[in-house]
């Protein structure tokens, strides 16, 4: 009895434990649900600075014309990149953190350079978003970009390769040009004039030439002038001195008949080459080039500058008035010439030495530029940006307005540039 008692009860425990591993679990408590993940925190959007002397400015990224945030240099161009800006934002380039030389324009589009000149407007892209600002490094142009897209420059004008040149060598070659559509107004603050000539022979002045059967005088180049007659004038060899110049601007306090001078005597333009004739009226000084070398400056000569404006009337080559005793043909320039240009600003030196061959079409502050560089035919047309201003010589005036005169007298002769190239290789 005893043994079976003892097994009974091993075998009770037995069974109590197989039901005990055979009761099912009670339900598991139910794992929280975890919030949703919250909304990621935008990235801030830094602008990528560099360190060139090129700065953007302006009423963006909470700032208004009070924080220059510095560009960095690449690819030719200086740039601020990683820039967000809103529809409502403006800005311009400046250089060294000041105004002293600045960069505006009015945006164009998405991507594409568009035009910016000094002192230009506020640039004001009309854009939501980021965006990278470039300033081309010649200072032509600027840029807005989507993030990461490089710009596509305009391309620039197709320079002059100078296969020709007008050919006055003919004593008879002469043209008077008024423009009757309207004026064109020259800053007043200040002006450049450049002319481009080569002379082959300085009139013996007060004396009779044999060909021409009179005296012959000087060797007029031109005059650019206003509708009261004021403007600049060029005469070679007036006096007797070959090769001088009187220059004489009334418009910038330059006394009439007046000598250019260097070193205290009479500067001497050489023949059979070109010269770059450049007037620099800055507004204090007026200074003279020849070619690169300044050859006399003017000082505090410029009281009378523009008052009004240069409004651009009349414009001669050569001699035009004729009184019927050859005093047009005793003042002919004899030579050639390669271009004629006005500025609406004060060229640096070193601006004069770069423009001695061609200029881009739409440099800043170029308001004239006739290239005397034609085949055939007789319409010159204004390269620069200014409307109209373009030249034919068929409607050429003389004598005093009182007639058309024949196109085949005033018609130039284009002549090949060859024997005397225009630009140095």
């Amino acid at each position: 009895m005893k043994k079976v008692f003892k097994f009974a009860l091993v075998a009770f425990a037995a069974a109590a434990v197989a039901v005990a591993c055979n009761k099912p679990a009670a339900d598991p408590t139910p794992t929280p649900t975890p919030d949703p993940d919250p909304d990621p925190q935008p990235e801030e959007v830094v602008p990528v600075e560099g360190n060139s002397d090129w700065s953007v400015i302006g009423a963006l990224l909470g700032t208004n014309w009070d924080k220059d945030y510095v560009c960095a240099e690449e690819n030719g161009a200086f740039v601020l990149k990683n820039v967000k800006l809103t529809a409502t934002d403006e800005f311009k380039f400046r250089k060294g953190k000041a105004w002293d030389e600045n960069r505006g324009g009015a945006f164009e589009s998405l991507n594409n350079g568009f035009a910016v000149v000094h002192d230009g407007a506020n640039i004001k892209p009309g854009l939501d978003g980021v965006y990278d600002l470039y300033l081309l490094a010649d200072l032509t142009q600027a840029a807005v970009c989507a993030k990461g897209v490089s710009p596509e420059w305009q391309k620039a004008p197709e320079g002059q390769s100078w296969d020709y040149v007008m050919d006055i060598s003919d004593y008879k070659t002469n043209s008077e040009f008024h423009f009757e559509d309207g004026t064109l107004t020259i800053n007043p603050a200040s002006v450049t004039v450049q002319w481009k000539f080569y002379a082959t022979k300085w009139n013996d002045y007060d004396k009779v030439d044999e060909e021409r059967g009179y005296k012959v005088w000087c060797n007029r180049l031109g005059q650019i002038s206003n509708e009261a007659e004021k403007g600049f004038l060029f005469r070679f060899n007036d006096g007797g001195t070959k090769g001088s110049l009187r220059f004489n601007s009334d418009l910038v306090g330059i006394p009439e008949n007046g000598y250019v001078v260097k070193d205290g005597k009479a500067y001497i333009w050489e023949l059979n080459q070109w010269h770059v004739l450049t007037i620099v009226a800055d507004g204090t000084n007026v200074s003279i080039y020849d070619n690169a070398e300044l050859v006399q400056t003017y000082a505090e000569q410029t009281a009378q500058i523009f008052q009004n404006g240069l409004k651009l009337q009349r414009f001669d080559i050569s001699m035009t008035w004729d009184d019927g005793t050859g005093y047009d043909k005793g003042q002919a320039f004899l030579g050639y010439q390669a271009f004629t240009r006005i500025w609406s600003k004060a060229l640096s030196a070193d601006e004069v030495a770069a423009s001695l061959c061609d200029v881009p079409a739409n440099s800043e502050g170029l308001e004239i530029y006739w290239a005397w560089n034609l085949d055939e035919g007789s319409a010159v047309n204004n390269l620069a940006k200014a409307a109209g201003y373009n030249l034919d010589f068929s409607t050429a005036l003389a004598g005093g307005q009182q007639s058309y005169v024949n196109p085949d007298d005033v018609e130039g002769t284009w002549t090949p540039a060859a024997e005397f190239p225009v630009c140095a290789e």
